[in-house]
């Protein structure tokens, strides 16, 4: 404990809290928050469940965690399932599990190993990993790069440098995480960005400076300013060359 007015808390087996400030929060077993938090630390190694706003330091979930508020923290790992009712506010989020946000995110870095899923949008500094996504609205950062290892969709993407890949072919302990996801595809109505590489996409509009298009794409309308790079197995309706902006 740093601060001697935040007490460290602990539960071990079944138990709760009242709201307030403390120092580290800890949930061996299964143990409920009454009300809104201040923490330095809040780790679930069990069954936690929060009723009101969670601030912290930072929060890790290695069993599963259910945020009936909105979350913010520097700092948010989810080795286990978590939901978070409201949005998120977060310096570093890390996914190696299950996330479901009600709302919207905000960070500044995001590193996918699991599944998310957004009820708005999501936006950060930048978005990379491995995994599997779902955003009902924005997804916006200034680099993204992520491989594909399940069904991926955004209503939209934009970025900077957005790259999208599919798994490689080799045998590996993380592909078979994921082999009960048949399909590993992303899907969005429209990407832009100043650089983008695609493969195994499916879009309605592709429009940006660079643009190259790889294999297993479905794309109606790809619109550049700089250079177009289709690749072989790349099925592209309708290619436009527009000027760039001022």
């Amino acid at each position: 404990m740093t601060d001697p007015a935040r007490a460290d808390m602990k539960i071990n087996g079944d138990g709760s809290l009242p709201s307030g400030k403390y120092g580290a929060v800890t949930i061996n077993g299964a143990g409920t928050v009454n009300g809104d938090i201040d923490a330095i630390t809040f780790k679930i190694n069990g069954t936690g469940t929060s009723q009101g706003r969670v601030v912290a330091q930072s929060i890790t979930v290695n069993g599963s965690g259910t945020f009936n508020g909105e979350v913010q923290a520097g700092e948010m790992t989810v080795n286990g399932d978590a939901s978070v009712r409201d949005g998120a506010g977060i310096g570093r989020l890390v996914v190696k599990g299950n996330l479901s946000v009600g709302g919207g995110i905000a960070a500044h870095q995001i590193e996918i190993k699991g599944f998310l899923k957004t009820g708005g949008d999501c936006e950060a500094e930048s978005v990379t990993g491995e995994g599997a996504f779902t955003i009902t609205g924005l997804l916006n950062a200034g680099v993204i790069d992520l491989k594909v290892y399940g069904p991926c969709s955004a209503k939209e993407m934009g970025g900077e440098r957005i790259v999208v890949r599919q798994p490689g072919s080799g045998f590996s302990s993380f592909t078979q995480i994921f082999t009960f996801w048949a399909e590993k595809r992303l899907t969005a109505d429209t990407i832009e960005g100043d650089d983008v590489w695609l493969e195994i996409t499916t879009a309605k509009t592709v429009r940006g400076r660079n643009i190259t298009v790889g294999s297993n794409c479905v794309i109606d309308l790809v619109e550049y300013s700089g250079t177009y790079t289709p690749l072989a197995n790349a099925q592209v309706k309708e290619v436009r060359q527009i000027a760039p902006e001022g």
